[in-house]
């Protein structure tokens, strides 16, 4: 008798499974709670092919059974089961009640951190610090992970990897954050090994090494190879802003772009690692002063980028030959405005705004850091204001500058037209795991019918909370 009532409960669990989640809750009261019963139950639900319905049936599971052996291999199979039915905001809550569980379960840990990088990547920096706990405590708890039931050898190999990847690429970010860009160098470069794809991770760890002191010219490989990344990934205006920061650096540290172009076609052509002697074969021939004067003097002042224009600006002061060297690209300058009549468009990271006054960064190293090099004076009042650490396009006339510390000076500014609001909509699946700062205001309609003002429309259905969002800031 009690084999049939075995049995019969296997039976209503996959009637459970087939149908979905169909089934009456009184029918698990049927399934009786011998570790028999549940294995079978557990077994069956694994086993559904459809990912939503294994969540659901899994939901259920736990629900019944919160003092199973396998309550565990439960919420893992769960969180999975809502990643791969693409219900990030689901998995993300069943990996919040596993840890509550097993405050050291990898697969759990590796889940949040993995969502909170994006979000750190989006420019939402708030929980920095409880996602390097987390990275923290994963790494501790990676040489003591078993390997699950039903997983191979080779798969556990991968998994462990995977882990290792995600939390050093988030305490690389907390020590580049912190100006430790000797702990940056050596998580990013254990992230970059485990997974040479990752434009991400490969970029910032261009920037670490070209950002320390003293620059390190295998940052130079590094940026080359993440511009060939990002042209792979057919990502044309990342790999023209990573090309510009890294050809100002390489500039400024070789004095021209004498071997650049070869760089790129040897990464292109399938060269995955630096070769042992590549910072010596990069020779350090001009001081700061000198390759300023020698940018002027190899280019048409009016063909600069405008971080280029910076440069050799505030290296005015250094000798005669710099001020010349000023002179010209002040002139430039002048002349693209047609003395005032013409303005230039400039893409910048807001610092500070009022509604009459902006502080912005031109300069990748400048947003980097938070450090204003343009003071942009507003032709009209601007409402909503963009908040610090957005990216918005302004035109406006330079009409003067400093050179130490650097700052540009800007006038009848007011926004480009693609920093404008644009059209609303509902959010489509998947959500967006990466977004730009741009600043084109969006209002994020959120489930439980609040609103909130985003930076632009992929930051809002980057919240998986938001359902649809609108043109503009909130009223």
């Amino acid at each position: 008798m009690a084999a049939l009532r075995r049995y019969a409960s296997v039976i209503f669990l996959l009637l459970l499974v087939v149908s979905g989640g169909a089934l009456a809750p009184e029918a698990w009261a049927q399934v009786p709670g011998d570790p028999v019963a549940q294995r079978k139950a557990y077994d069956a639900i694994v086993a559904t092919p459809d990912a939503t319905k294994r969540a659901e049936a899994l939901d259920l599971f736990i629900a019944f059974y919160p003092n199973s052996p396998l309550i565990i291999g439960a919420h893992e199979q769960l969180m999975a089961a809502w990643q791969t039915a693409k219900e990030p905001a689901k998995a993300d809550a069943a990996a919040t009640k596993l840890l509550q569980l097993d405050p050291g379960n990898v697969r759990a840990l590796a889940n949040k951190v993995y969502v909170g990088r994006g979000r750190l990547a989006a420019g939402d920096q708030a929980g920095l610090a409880t996602l390097v706990a987390m990275a923290e405590r994963g790494l501790v708890a990676l040489p003591k992970w078993q390997r699950p039931e039903g997983v191979s050898a080779q798969e556990f190999t991968r998994l462990k990897l995977q882990a290792t990847a995600i939390f050093d690429s988030v305490l690389a970010f907390a020590a580049q954050q912190a100006k430790d860009f000797a702990r940056a160098r050596r998580f990013y470069i254990n992230s970059v090994t485990i997974d040479p794809e990752n434009l991400q991770d490969v970029y910032q760890l261009s920037v670490v090494m070209l950002e320390d002191k003293p620059l390190d010219p295998l940052g130079f490989w590094y940026a080359a190879r993440a511009v060939v990344l990002a042209r792979s990934a057919k990502n044309d205006q990342a790999a023209a802003g990573i090309e510009k920061y890294a050809l100002a650096q390489y500039r400024a540290y070789h004095g021209s772009e004498e071997g650049w172009p070869g760089l790129l076609a040897r990464i292109a052509d399938g060269q995955r690692l630096p070769p042992d002697n590549f910072a010596a074969s990069i020779s350090k021939v001009l001081t700061t002063a000198e390759a300023a004067v020698q940018a002027v003097a190899a280019h048409d002042p009016a063909t600069l980028s405008f971080a280029d224009w910076e440069f050799i600006l505030a290296q005015r002061d250094a000798s005669p030959a710099n001020k010349d060297a000023a002179e010209k690209v002040w002139k430039a300058i002048v002349d693209k405005q047609k003395g005032g009549e013409a303005r230039l468009k400039i893409s910048v990271k807001v610092i500070s705004a009022t509604p009459e006054r902006l502080k912005a960064a031109i300069t990748d190293e400048n947003q980097q850091s938070g450090t204003a090099d343009l003071d942009i004076v507003l032709a009209r009042p601007l409402s909503p204001l963009p908040s610090p650490g957005v990216r918005i396009a302004i035109i406006g006339v330079l009409g003067d500058y400093q050179p130490k510390p650097f700052l540009f000076r800007m006038t009848q500014a007011e926004l480009a037209d693609e920093s404008l609001p644009v059209a609303g909509g509902a959010c489509a699946s998947p959500r967006p795991q990466m977004c730009t700062q741009d600043f084109r205001p969006s209002c994020g309609l959120r489930r439980d019918g609040t609103r909130k003002t985003y930076s632009n429309a992929c930051s809002a259905c980057a919240d998986t909370d938001v359902q649809s969002q609108a043109a503009g800031a909130c009223p």
